[in-house]
């Protein structure tokens, strides 16, 4: 039989007291789906400009996987693991708008790189800035609305993230094909801009003025009970356990000695994994880049062992929470992927210019990504009320349907073919983002909100953008063929359905009533 949702109250409910959503609240979620936007505009701008880029810039495929996702990782899973901590106790809507700023810049400054190494770190501090963006937005959203409605707000927010996407797709494609004659409308020199730099240009600026709107929103009153911290001791507190070396006395003066010694083994294996795998690829930014990622995360996690145990035992403490965050992330390795690689793909081995391809992309991912997120998520309030597991069964039909698809995208001969393929694949495949998003603040207690969507989603991106377009721009490289490099991205679905029917297996045991028991046995109060 089915496990039962349970209509106990209290734990990982909303804010207490509030009972239907004000005019406000949809404005915040207006501001925040516009800046989510920007968000994955300025994120993903970089697929459709690939060729270009690449092309200029003289980049082997290994290196457009290395910026199209591990750049942008490193530091967003570094600093925004932390960052979900310092937004459950400071002003969240000044945090994300100095985060929405930042990263706007940033994407600007990438238009002026002229080498690999400089574009990269271009895109590093965009990762920087758009670590601010899920928890910020999540534990915002989860005070604004009701409880009742969390799935459902959350998939309308992430909805957006499609639309991001399929902007930058159409923007990109047609910036690359008309630059040449619409920089005549831009005052000064403007024609002496390439296209791409032009479109990093162009996309980055306007999330600057945004940031001035958001950071007059109104901050929703905190949950009872809530504790400040003053700023500065947070700050230093929470990014001395994430960024190295400071993470290694940060664990020693929470944990000792032994903790210490631990951590440094861990690095060692850790640097030599790291140091064999760069000579043998060649890629050492690669890979220099995972190890820091990869070591960053595990500190702070033992770091948040010793200061928080109740939120540690409820997120990396918590099988039925790791599993599901790595079948999210495998799944993402696969599914993310192909639509990161699908403009560049499109553009060596379709008939269209780049514009044709941008829109057709675009539109593709506007209308089937996005219905889809919004689905999930109403679907996903709607199953659980029957079945706890609905959110793990929705994954894994989105883990399924595209693997056939992919076969059927990457046979295409025409333009329309492949983007029919593309529908098809993208409408299945985003169907759980909002449903596993609602499942994350249902694991957690209500103070957890920020830590835990940031340890969800940024370690769940930091795995899925750090392997997966190395992973398949890495077997282009080696075959010379970029369709070999994205039937690679097979070997993450075995990985991604293992770990989701793990979490299905444990899920129907999660009531608030244990996860309240879980954490009071490890030290919570109240």
């Amino acid at each position: 039989m089915a496990p039962q949702a349970s209509n106990a109250a209290a734990v990982g409910t909303g804010q207490a007291g509030v009972q239907r959503a004000t005019p406000y609240a949809y404005y915040a979620l207006f501001l925040l789906i516009l800046a989510n936007l920007f968000n994955y505009l300025d994120r993903q701008i970089v697929s459709i400009l690939a060729p270009a880029i690449q092309a200029e810039l003289r980049l082997t495929d290994a290196q457009l996987g290395f910026l199209l996702g591990t750049a942008f990782s490193v530091l967003y899973g570094v600093l925004g693991i932390p960052m979900g901590r310092i937004a459950d106790v400071l002003s969240r809507t000044r945090l994300m708008a100095f985060g929405l700023a930042l990263w706007s810049a940033m994407t600007a400054v990438g238009g002026g790189a002229t080498s690999f190494f400089g574009l990269g770190v271009a895109r590093i501090g965009v990762g920087v800035g758009e670590a601010t963006a899920s928890p910020v937005a999540h534990s915002l959203l989860c005070d604004y609305f009701p409880a009742r409605n969390r799935a459902a707000v959350l998939g309308t927010y992430l909805a957006s993230v499609h639309f991001g996407i399929g902007g930058s797709l159409v923007l990109g494609g047609l910036l690359i094909q008309n630059w040449s004659q619409w920089c005549h409308s831009f005052p000064g020199n403007a024609c002496s801009v390439s296209n791409w730099r032009a479109s990093f240009l162009i996309v980055g600026i306007p999330g600057i003025l945004l940031a001035i709107l958001i950071a007059f929103l109104r901050e929703p009153p905190r949950p009872a009970g809530h504790v400040t911290v003053p700023a500065r001791t947070l700050i230093l507190r929470e990014l001395s356990a994430a960024i190295p070396p400071f993470t290694l006395f940060a664990l020693a003066r929470v944990g000792g000695k032994r903790a210490a010694v631990s951590n440094i083994v861990f690095l060692a294996v850790l640097t030599i994994t790291a140091t064999v795998i760069g000579s043998l690829t060649g890629d050492w930014a690669q890979w220099i880049a995972v190890g820091i990622g990869a070591y960053s995360i595990a500190t702070w996690a033992q770091v948040l062992r010793h200061v928080d145990r109740p939120l540690y035992a409820l997120t990396f403490g918590c099988p039925t929470f790791m599993f599901s965050m790595l079948g999210g992330a495998f799944l993402t390795c696969f599914v993310g992927t192909v639509s990161i690689w699908a403009a560049p793909y499109a553009m060596r081995t379709l008939p269209g210019t780049a514009g044709q391809i941008g829109i057709a992309l675009g539109l593709a991912q506007l209308g089937s990504a996005a219905i889809s997120v919004i689905i999930g998520g109403f679907l996903s309030d709607w199953w659980k009320r029957r079945d706890l597991r609905a959110p793990i069964w929705i994954a894994l039909v989105a883990l399924a349907v595209p693997v056939p698809m992919l076969f059927i995208l990457l046979s295409a001969t025409t333009l329309g073919g492949f983007v029919a393929a593309f529908c098809v694949l993208t409408f299945f495949s985003m169907s759980w983002p909002g449903a596993f998003a609602g499942l994350v603040q249902d694991l957690v207690l209500v103070r957890m909100r920020g830590a835990a969507a940031a340890i969800f989603t940024l370690v769940m991106i930091v795995i899925s953008s750090g392997f997966g377009p190395y992973w398949a721009g890495k077997i282009s490289t080696i075959t010379g063929s970029l369709t070999t490099g994205l039937y690679g991205l097979l070997a993450f679905v075995p990985l991604a359905a293992t770990m989701l029917v793990l979490a299905a297996r444990r899920i129907g045991r999660e009531t608030p009533e244990v996860r309240l028991a879980r954490a009071r046995s490890a030290g919570e109060i109240g």
